[in-house]
């Protein structure tokens, strides 16, 4: 497996190999736990589905709430014990979040932007995830990050959606993309920004690659080499033309990000 490298502040960058022998679950959750310090910390999920995909009852802070958005007709709701940790609530995405400013340390995206665009099929896409990562920003302690998945709209792969996925859900609108997710964190607020490449899937993610120059460079030719046995001569050539290009990080289906709001 690559070796999780380190920035500064002890902060991961470059390639992260997730254990493979681990639950598809217990590795989701792995890699929401890279950028923040989950110990004494309030952490939050939003999502649009029947429940989340990443907290439960068992996530290591203090506090963690999952908070289901809603439409019209869909009062939002205090947030009511589930367990001794857990608490669950839901909220409409029409109006202003029901948290107190600077109440949280972490929250976690899982496809919520995608989710959040289906729902807004007259919007662009980037402006409705711009938007919902401002009001995130407000409900974060100074230094909580924001963290998410989501489909990478730079893949020719993404390029068609399906509008009201997100109802139904089996979104495949792409709100951000390699190009621009890393331009809509900065607008919205936040810092010390990394994007990655997420394979194979997010459900169960096995590896995480940073977008940026040779760290992406280096997890693409990682993974080609340990499939070459199973290439033709030709396959491997083209998929390693397309690796020294550097436009996997395009071509890859979806994206993990997060952000930090400024102390």
């Amino acid at each position: 497996m690559p070796e999780i490298e380190q920035g500064a502040c002890g902060e991961p960058t470059g390639d992260t190999g997730l254990r493979p022998y681990e639950l598809a679950s217990a590795r989701l959750r792995a890699i929401y736990q890279l950028p923040a310090v989950l110990e004494r910390a309030a952490v939050i999920e939003f999502h649009l589905r029947d429940h989340g995909r990443v907290v439960d009852g068992g996530w290591p802070a203090d506090l963690v709430v999952s908070c289901r958005l809603v439409g019209d007709g869909c009062p939002s709701s205090i947030a009511t014990p589930v367990s001794k940790r857990l608490h669950s609530c839901q909220a409409s995405y029409h109006q202003p979040l029901p948290f107190h400013a600077a109440s949280f340390d972490l929250a976690i995206l899982h496809h919520t932007l995608d989710d959040l665009a289906a729902a807004f099929p007259q919007r662009r896409p980037r402006e409705v995830a711009a938007e919902w990562l401002m009001r995130i920003a407000s409900i974060l302690r100074p230094g909580g990050v924001v963290a998410g998945c989501g489909l990478n709209a730079s893949s020719p792969r993404c390029w068609r959606w399906r509008k009201g996925g997100a109802t139904s859900g089996t979104s495949d609108v792409a709100a951000l993309g390699v190009l621009s997710c890393q331009r809509t964190l900065l607008g919205a607020g936040y810092g010390d920004i990394q994007v990655c490449n997420l394979w194979p899937d997010p459900q169960a993610p096995s590896t995480i690659a940073a977008v940026e120059g040779e760290a992406s460079h280096r997890a693409f030719r990682y993974a080609l080499e340990s499939s070459r046995a199973s290439l033709s001569r030709s396959g491997y050539l083209v998929r390693r033309a397309v690796v020294e290009l550097g436009l996997n990080r395009l071509l890859e289906r979806h994206l993990f990000y997060w952000g930090r709001r400024p102390c």
